[in-house]
């Protein structure tokens, strides 16, 4: 197991067996939402043939669809971006910066999704949704 900076992804993808991810939430169309990155290192592994497997409770699961990250997101405080070179951003006319908390992973980057139930494809999410509803209902 090792932890990298998102820099070196692409470098260090290449030796890796398998992707764990966390999920925030994921979707009915089988997309995950979760912290800023995930997208970028689910589409990497895809591109280079490496499972991706998102761990995830059945309680995160959501009848809910999104498209983008853009629409419905969280904004963190646009000071934690701040570098050197962008020290005076406040004082740059219609300059503005947008710190994303979350980012949408697309269904077609996962592998699989690891639940409570077992393992299951990320687009059994509408099933598993509908039994569960059925049971509470009963």
């Amino acid at each position: 197991c090792t932890y990298v900076m998102i820099n070196s992804l692409s470098y260090v993808m290449k030796e890796v067996s398998k992707v764990f991810l966390g999920a925030s939430a994921l979707l009915s169309n089988g997309h995950v939402i979760s912290r800023v990155g995930t997208g970028a290192v689910a589409m990497m592994a895809k591109q280079l043939s490496v499972p991706v497997l998102v761990c995830c409770e059945t309680y995160k699961f959501s009848e809910k669809v999104m498209l983008d990250s853009i629409c419905t997101n969280e904004l963190g405080d646009p000071d934690e971006l701040l570098s050197p070179a962008l020290a005076d951003w406040r004082d740059v006319k219609d300059m503005k910066l947008l710190n994303l908390c979350y980012d949408l992973t697309p269904g077609e980057s996962i592998t699989l999704v690891i639940t409570e139930l077992g393992h299951l494809p990320p687009t059994s999410v509408p099933v598993v949704i509908r039994e569960y509803r059925k049971e509470v209902t009963l």
